[in-house]
């Protein structure tokens, strides 16, 4: 099957996705406030979604967004991009707390490679190589500005580097999941049914098999538990499901490198947590990637076969 999308919407597309990785961009502050007024990583994983759920169908019903799916789309939705999700959740935020965020980003940046090396046999949206190495330049400037930030520096050790890695290969599947199901189900549907089917499975594993979720001990961690569900969640993930119904999921997961150079930027400029030179030549490589998939992808056809 072949599509072809508008050049302007594609660029909305990349847009959407940027857009997306600003917003999280702040999701490693936000987890290690969390984590030090006292609220574990489990809890985080688990209420972010649900909290995040709950304003995407708020806002979504009061804009008249129709989100009735049939059974088969309940599946789908629910189940299928509920556990890609929430596997998702908890290997952020566990690997966030066993390493830290440079080491977690540098392990979860490695997702567009795997989205761009697999979408061709599982989506047909097979890469040109002009966008293999656009993949290859994003994700070597992820790394290089993670090694070149001032005194976070990234450190391996086996948990942190299980769970990053299980992150990234989370990431990539719920992005593989995004391009499936949005062009058919629509992002709104895609995003809400996802979200809180990630709630649900959750909930149900969560506390088998690590025990009662704590729910965070005071105001302020809630204050800054349902910001972090509403731009991280709700907002962002929108915005990249969106996306996703616009480009392909290579372009998408591209794109969405911006995170971790707009996070080393807010942490230079709002922390004092600078960037060594090779840390600029890093955001210099992220921002040269993403600037590339954008203008090639409004230059090009999408085309599914």
């Amino acid at each position: 099957m072949t599509t072809r999308s508008a050049p302007d919407g594609r660029l909305i597309g990349v847009l959407e996705a940027v857009a997306a990785s600003c917003l999280w961009a702040s999701s490693g502050i936000f987890a290690v406030h969390l984590f030090r007024l006292g609220v574990p990583p489990e809890s985080v994983a688990l209420l972010r979604p649900l909290l995040g759920a709950a304003f995407l169908v708020v806002g979504l019903v009061i804009a008249g967004r129709a989100l009735r799916v049939d059974a088969r789309g309940l599946l789908v939705l629910g189940l299928g991009g509920g556990v890609a999700v929430g596997v998702f959740q908890v290997a952020y935020q566990f690997s966030t707390d066993a390493v830290g965020v440079p080491t977690t980003v540098a392990l979860l940046y490695l997702a567009p490679a795997i989205v761009v090396g697999v979408s061709g046999p599982l989506l047909g949206e097979w890469p040109n190589p002009v966008r293999v190495a656009l993949a290859a330049l994003t994700v070597a400037g992820v790394w290089i500005s993670v090694i070149g930030a001032e005194e976070v520096p990234a450190a391996f050790g086996t948990p942190g580097l299980a769970w990053g890695l299980l992150a990234a290969a989370s990431y990539a599947a719920y992005t593989l999941f995004g391009r499936f199901a949005t062009p058919r189900y629509g992002s709104a549907r895609t995003v809400v049914y996802s979200t809180a089917g990630a709630g649900a499975v959750l909930a149900v594993f969560l506390p088998l098999s690590i025990g009662p979720v704590a729910l965070p001990p005071s105001a302020d961690a809630w204050i800054i538990l349902v910001v972090f569900s509403l731009l991280t969640i709700a907002a962002a993930q929108f915005l990249f499901f969106d996306s996703l119904g616009r480009v392909e999921a290579g372009v998408a997961s591209i794109a969405a490198a911006a995170e971790p150079a707009v996070a080393a930027l807010l942490a230079t400029f709002m922390l004092s947590q600078g960037l060594r030179p090779l840390g600029w030549v890093g955001i210099a490589l992220v921002v040269a990637g993403v600037v590339g998939v954008g203008l090639t992808a409004r230059a090009e056809p999408s085309r599914r076969r």
